[in-house]
């Protein structure tokens, strides 16, 4: 009962957080110079980081860069550093490294990554040191309890990853996708793996998930997004699928702030993990900042134009 009430506390919580920022957006959600409303923009690895990207990222001009980004939220600090060219957070190539630190790991990722508008594309490898996990002995079914056992070797592992993400504009909001495949490495013969990132127990080498989601638009600028999404996971090691579906949502308070936040729970799994198997990996804030960033005068001058034009159509 217990744990029933725990879980109901924190879904009641994430409804608040969301409705909060909802109430809050349209007051704070900023239009880019006054010409366009936000434009789509591809969505981060969980379709939930961003819905939307900022005109005053498309205005800039092409670059050498550097570029951070801070997420903080629930039971979680994500920084992000890359450099690379082009436009950041909008059409660039380049390299990008991360710490990972949450309450149950830490570890480290560093790959290339690109972008287009309404595409993103991502590999490198992540090493995961998890605090009190450890490598599973092979079974049918697993618990939570199994998951946290203290036998055996601590269950640190390194991901080789590649990950493809997408959105297009559809009427009244996004239809975006995520493709993610992992190969884990590091892991001794003849154990399994509670899977930090996708938050299942695998049989190493591979894993891997697909995602499809629908964000409704509305507020100031469509700044606030929110719909439902669903996850199929493949095991294959283990000849197991699991199933998760639920809500997403993404609050653009300007081009640098957004809030997110995911509550995805287990639909259909060979395991009972409760929400050790859920996705409910967001619940905060993320910052972004590059170099440069400075608006290119000739491109806002064009926008406007075109603003222009529209209007007197």
């Amino acid at each position: 009962m217990s744990r029933q009430r725990r879980f109901l506390r924190r879904v009641l919580w994430l409804l608040a957080f969301a409705c909060a920022f909802a109430c809050a957006a349209p007051a704070f959600a900023q239009k880019a110079f006054g010409v366009d409303p936000v434009a789509p923009g591809p969505p981060a690895a969980t379709g939930t980081e961003q819905a939307l990207v900022a005109r005053y990222w498309a205005l800039g001009r092409p670059r050498f860069f550097f570029g951070t980004t801070l997420e903080a939220g629930y039971a979680y600090v994500r920084p992000r550093f890359g450099v690379g060219y082009g436009l950041p957070y909008w059409r660039w190539i380049g390299l990008e490294t991360y710490p990972i630190v949450s309450l149950g790991s830490v570890g480290g990722y560093a790959g290339i990554g690109a972008a287009v508008p309404g595409l993103q594309f991502r590999a490198g490898g992540r090493y995961t040191f998890p605090f009190s996990r450890f490598y599973l002995q092979p079974r049918e079914s697993f618990t939570r309890f199994d998951t946290e056992l203290r036998e055996g070797d601590r269950a640190t592992y390194l991901s080789l990853e590649a990950e493809l993400s997408g959105t297009v504009p559809v009427p009244a909001g996004s239809l975006f996708a995520v493709a993610t495949a992992y190969r884990v490495m590091m892991v001794p013969d003849g154990f399994y793996l509670y899977e930090e990132n996708l938050r299942q127990v695998m049989k190493p080498p591979y894993i891997w998930r697909g995602r499809l989601g629908y964000l409704f638009a509305f507020g100031r600028d469509a700044a606030i997004r929110l719909g439902p999404v669903g996850d199929l996971i493949g095991l294959p090691g283990r000849d197991e699928f699991v199933v998760r579906a639920g809500v997403v949502a993404s609050v653009s308070i300007d081009a640098h702030l957004d809030a997110q936040a995911s509550l995805v729970p287990v639909i259909v799994s060979p395991d009972s993990l409760g929400l050790a198997g859920a996705d409910f990996g967001q619940l905060g804030v993320r910052f972004r900042w590059a170099t440069g960033s400075t608006p290119d005068p000739e491109a806002v001058r064009r926008e406007r134009e075109k603003a222009i034009e529209r209007v007197e159509e």
